[in-house]
């Protein structure tokens, strides 16, 4: 759903802010989430993933950090990191996302907010995370 990259758009924003300020959920939904021009729907939506990841961020962060095995978890760029995360909280947190729909659109918005070379690096690790998991993902 097209629609849906708007709220993770919109989400991507949200984590970003909450690195970069530190500042509570609920002020990021109301400055960022709430103030867009998304539909109540897509609102919920969004709301959900942002205060999954943000809930979930360790865990999600462990299944990284054991697929980049080459890289140094602190060296990945942060808008690459927080695009993972989303996509792998989908995978384990949010009932109604496909993992192959979340690997798509986390390799969309890659290609649309990072480097040249991160929708592959972000399509590697969700691949083997998704297939390292595939009896616990939905």
């Amino acid at each position: 759903m097209k629609e849906r990259r708007q709220a993770r758009e919109e989400v991507l924003k949200s984590l970003y802010a909450k690195e970069m300020t530190g500042y509570n959920i609920a002020a990021i939904e109301d400055t960022i989430i709430d103030k867009s021009e998304l539909t109540s729907e897509l609102k919920i939506f969004g709301k959900n993933l942002f205060k999954q990841t943000v809930t979930h961020q360790d865990k999600i962060d462990e299944h990284i950090k054991r697929k980049s095995e080459n890289w140094d978890f602190s060296r990945i760029a942060l808008i690459d990191k927080i695009i993972l995360r989303m996509a792998i909280c989908e995978f384990f947190y949010l009932d109604d996302v496909p993992p192959k729909v979340s690997i798509a659109e986390a390799i969309e918005i890659a290609k649309k907010f990072s480097t040249d070379d991160s929708s592959s690096f972000v399509n590697g690790i969700l691949d083997a995370v998704f297939h390292s998991n595939e009896n616990k993902v939905k």
